[in-house]
């Protein structure tokens, strides 16, 4: 195969590749379906939660006021951590001495030094009897070779107690972990960007694990719920659809401009398996909210009108 072959093949097989990419985009898109429009869709929260204690003890702190806006892990609350706090300095220093014993290498040296001379002993009594024999009596001998046995083994002890403190110094630093950790859950935290709707513990209170504290609502994205009509929309050809939700008031501080608009846009994310006795499926978009004058425009529980397609 020639260069100018070879440079054509190429050139095809990156066309066949880019086909089959844009196949595979149009294939994801939803089927465009006439535009609808869903009156009376509520608006619901995504995201609720209780954040509650995880350890008990008294609330010491409450870091927050409702109606804050807080952001993820945020401390929100503190229980008492004074008795985790002093666990902790003691865990510090124990973690410490056993750090030295781990370091501290003498009675290995020391062993292995009497071993040396148990050793030493007994090769020049075997010396003596090779040059003279029975000049060292064997019960003498044999207390020797006794010694050095003795000696040689207090050198394993000897290491093995270093090894167990090097080991001790692992099992300190695991404890002084869990105290960390056991300090950090005294801590209340916020799992995610909210809003604090409602405070259920006032400082002073003692809390059991899993009492509630704080009831936080996410409501930077919100959830539209509607029903549809079966024989309006199949709901194999709703969901992904984009939505648009139109949101007016009045401001009657703005005299240039009391009339407001927002347009608040997404995509249906869910469609229900189940048919409702009318012949309508419900559904939800998620949108993006936004603020006007710091607060958020459109609220759980308000009614507004969906238009779902192009």
């Amino acid at each position: 195969m020639n260069k100018t072959m070879k440079v054509q093949v190429g050139l095809l097989v990156c066309g066949l590749l880019v086909v089959l990419g844009l196949q595979a985009v149009v294939a994801q898109q939803p089927t465009p379906i006439t535009r609808i429009v869903l009156p009376g869709c509520n608006v619901a929260l995504v995201e609720e939660v209780e954040i509650a204690a995880q350890l008990p003890g008294v609330l010491v702190s409450l870091e927050f006021k409702e109606g804050d806006s807080v952001t993820k892990d945020q401390v929100l609350a503190r229980i008492d951590d004074a008795d985790a706090l002093l666990k902790r300095k003691e865990l510090t220093l124990q973690l410490s001495v056993a750090e030295k014993e781990a370091s501290n290498d003498i009675n290995v040296r020391a062993a292995e030094a009497s071993a040396e001379v148990a050793e030493a002993e007994l090769k020049e009594s075997q010396a003596v009897n090779a040059e003279s024999p029975g000049a060292v009596p064997p019960t003498k001998i044999r207390r020797e070779e006794l010694t050095f046995r003795r000696a040689e083994l207090q050198v394993d002890v000897a290491q093995l107690e270093l090894d167990v403190a090097k080991l001790n110094v692992d099992v300190r630093k695991t404890q002084l972990d869990n105290a960390d950790l056991t300090i950090d859950r005294l801590k209340v935290k916020s799992p995610l960007n909210a809003e604090v709707e409602r405070k259920l513990k006032d400082v002073g209170e003692f809390v059991q694990i899993g009492d509630p504290i704080v009831q936080l609502v996410r409501m930077d994205k919100l959830r539209i719920e509607g029903f549809v009509q079966l024989k309006e929309v199949l709901p194999q050809l709703i969901h992904g659809q984009p939505v648009a939700i139109e949101y007016s008031f009045v401001d009657p501080t703005d005299t240039d401009d009391p009339q407001k608009k927002f347009v608040f846009t997404g995509a249906v994310s869910f469609v229900s398996n189940k048919v409702q006795a009318g012949g309508e499926y419900k559904i939800w978009a998620e949108v993006q909210n936004q603020k006007y004058k710091g607060q958020w425009i459109l609220r759980p529980g308000a009614s507004v009108n969906m238009s779902i397609g192009e």
